[in-house]
C-alpha cells in the first residue's frame, strides 16, 4: 500500500472533537505526522502510530498557539485519542488506536 496518504472512516464526523477547528486541526497533524512504520531514533524504538515532537514544534507547525495545543493534547488524552510520554527534550506522542482509525472497513458479502 502506498504510504502517502491516510484512510480516515466517515465516522471521523461524528467525533465529539469534530465541531472545534483546532482539535480536528491537531488530530488530523498527530495521524499525518506519526509513524508508519517503527524506526529507530537516537536509540529509542519509535513505533507506528507515534510521533517525537514538544509544544513549540506542534505550534510551528499548525498555527496554533502553545496554549492551545496544550489545552487540546490535554482534551486528546482524557477522550482517550492519544497517550503522552514527555522527557525534559522532547516528547513521545501515541495515537491510540492508530491502525483502526486508518483502515477502512472492507464488506465481504
Amino acid at each position: 500500500m502506498d504510504r502517502d496518504f491516510i484512510i480516515l472512516k466517515k465516522s471521523f464526523l461524528d467525533w465529539e472533537w469534530y465541531d472545534d477547528d483546532n482539535m480536528v486541526r491537531l488530530y488530523l497533524h498527530l495521524l499525518l505526522s506519526a509513524n508508519y512504520d517503527d524506526s529507530q531514533w537516537r536509540g529509542r524504538t519509535i513505533e507506528r502510530g507515534q510521533l517525537i515532537t514538544g509544544l513549540r514544534k506542534l505550534s510551528s507547525e499548525t498555527g496554533i498557539s502553545v496554549q492551545s495545543i496544550r489545552t487540546c493534547l490535554g482534551r486528546l488524552v482524557k477522550s482517550g485519542e492519544i497517550t503522552i510520554q514527555p522527557t525534559n527534550k522532547f516528547t513521545i506522542i501515541t495515537v491510540c488506536n492508530y491502525n483502526e482509525c486508518l483502515t477502512p472497513s472492507v464488506d465481504t458479502d
